[in-house]
């Protein structure tokens, strides 16, 4: 009875412990810099906006591109060499895949009607790698590889998916969200080096920049705020955002240099 009793502590123990070690992966997953969003958010026609520009670039010694390990469906995934995307840097160090935006804006433009969002999965990899989803608008999956993949979308504001798309599906839309959130990762689990990033927000005041490492925010109300980045690799500047006053008919231009976290 005595041995029975041991064995039945140290089983719970090991649960308990391995139960603590999943929560930590959790929380550390959760520790990822988010965006800053406004209270609320109201639509109102714009006349005379500004634009807001710019171009952000890479401070240091690019880092070597990793090369990612091909796993599974070779024949598809590994038709071309695939790296981790997570620090992209062009001509002239320009940096791929920031956002940008307005974390302060409360009264401005409506979102385009009847965007076209969706995140391709071509030669087992997503793309774009950051893509930005106005809440409640639709975003649509595409898998336009012949083998199965799964889509996995790690929210903790708004409902979490997790869903199969095989490789008949093209096209897996997927309910819109009632929450700003993110950005949120985005990972296929059955090739576990796919990865990317949604970005679910209440106003169309965001760009992410392209390959010169260009953004553009149009339509901007005149007024003063307060212009954020977000960069997986290279944080964010929730505590010292920049401030730009934004003349009606006018133009900011606003570059930004970006180091790696530490």
């Amino acid at each position: 009875m005595k041995t029975k009793l041991l064995t039945s502590v140290a089983i719970l123990l090991v649960c308990s412990f391995g139960l603590i070690v999943f929560a930590d992966n959790h929380e550390k997953s959760d520790e990822m810099e988010k965006l800053v969003f406004p209270k609320a958010y109201t639509v109102k026609a714009v006349s005379g906006g500004g634009k807001i520009s710019g171009v952000i670039k890479f401070d240091g010694e690019v880092p070597e591109m990793k090369k990612l390990e091909i796993t599974k469906d070779e024949a598809v995934c590994g038709a071309e060499d695939k790296f981790d995307q997570s620090v992209v840097v062009g001509e002239d160090k320009a940096l791929k895949n920031t956002i940008v935006y307005l974390m302060d804006i409360s009264t401005g433009k409506d979102f385009e009607k009847n965007p076209k969002i969706e995140i391709d999965q071509k030669g087992c990899k997503f793309s774009p790698h950051v893509q930005i989803v106005p809440v409640g608008q639709r975003i649509t999956m595409l898998n336009t590889d012949k083998v199965n993949h799964n889509v996995h979308i790690f929210s903790t504001i708004n409902k979490p998916v997790n869903k199969q798309q095989t490789k008949t599906r093209r096209r897996m839309p997927l309910a819109g969200v009632k929450k700003a959130e993110g950005p949120v990762e985005v990972k296929c689990d059955i090739h576990g080096w796919m990865k990317a990033w949604i970005a679910y927000v209440p106003h169309p005041y965001f760009a992410v920049t392209n390959e010169k490492g260009e953004f553009t925010l149009e339509d901007v109300p005149a007024g003063t705020y307060k212009l954020g980045y977000w960069h997986e690799a290279c944080g964010s500047n929730n505590k010292e955002p920049v401030t730009v006053t934004v003349a009606a008919g006018g133009e900011v231009k606003q570059d930004f240099t970006l180091k790696l976290k530490k």
